[in-house]
């Protein structure tokens, strides 16, 4: 129980495309109705009509639904799910309002198959209920092992990498990195940059001066910086994040890629995203 709890507040890995959320999503709705099919779940087969296309609508709601929801969190909440502050918890919760939204429109769907008649409240309270309580357990149970086959997976890349970093070289070259702020002009020693973080509308640029680390926030865009260091120490390790490679000291690994630690900012985790993990891979042949 000790470790289900430790658990809980680990971070948990999202899907890394929108195409494999679709994918995953659909792949849910097919399980849903081949499940109800086949085990004539609440007595399926006790309907009239085409039983399969019956249970096909069940699965298709869970699809449409699952789509809207995660359109809503992600666009409309902003809610960003590859950052370290995503739990199993978060998720578990997450999915939990699904469920009840997935009952509701299963509820709906119920009442139309019933033709509007002899519906009540105890049949909506019913729906919901056993629609979270049938879903709740495998929920879980798939996540947790989700979590720990990502946890493992992402070690064992951490050690490998971690045992064949290349060697640190000096750079000496000045990079003059660009504003839409015409009055701000920003140049700098590449080998005194630590990062670059994406915020909004803004980069923050933090560097080290004097043997002090300081921050200059910038009016540009990430994937402007990105491409302006190509062919630079500096890389693309994260959607919100691009790291000085030759100040890499330490590789961890956890359920959703990669962590970094910097030579003179140990106090500080670089999250490497799981697209971004064969650059690394490429930078250290």
């Amino acid at each position: 129980m000790k470790r289900f709890l430790k658990k809980l507040n680990e971070p948990f890995p999202e899907s890394e495309t929108p195409k494999e959320n679709v994918l995953n999503v659909i792949g849910v709705g097919i399980f849903i109705t081949f499940f109800l099919y086949f085990f004539n779940v609440g007595g399926m087969r006790s309907y009239s009509g085409n039983v399969f296309l019956i249970c096909m609508g069940f699965g298709g709601i869970t699809i449409v639904i699952a789509l809207i929801f995660d359109f809503f969190v992600s666009k409309v909440l902003h809610v960003k799910r590859d950052e370290p502050s995503w739990t199993f918890k978060k998720w578990i919760f997450y999915m939990l309002v699904l469920l009840i939204f997935i009952s509701l429109g299963n509820y709906t769907y119920y009442v139309f198959l019933a033709g509007f008649k002899n519906i009540g409240w105890e049949d909506f309270w019913a729906m919901i209920l056993y629609t979270v309580a049938v879903g709740m357990f495998p929920v879980v149970f798939s996540g947790l092992i989700t979590q720990i086959r990502s946890n493992q997976k992402h070690q064992i890349q951490a050690a490998d990498l971690q045992s064949n970093f290349p060697k640190k070289e000096i750079h000496h070259e000045i990079v003059h990195l660009f504003s839409d702020n015409k009055n701000q002009d920003f140049q700098i020693h590449i080998d005194d940059i630590f990062y670059i973080e994406a915020m909004q509308n803004y980069v923050s640029v933090c560097f080290q001066k004097d043997g002090k680390t300081q921050k200059e926030l910038l009016r540009n865009t990430i994937k402007n910086m990105e491409v302006q260091l190509q062919s630079t120490v500096l890389i693309r390790c994260h959607r919100s994040y691009i790291v000085n490679s030759d100040l890499i000291e330490n590789v961890e690994g956890n359920a959703q890629g990669l962590r970094l630690t910097l030579k003179k900012l140990e106090e500080f985790k670089i999250p490497v995203s799981r697209k971004y993990i064969p650059i690394l891979k490429e930078l250290i042949k």
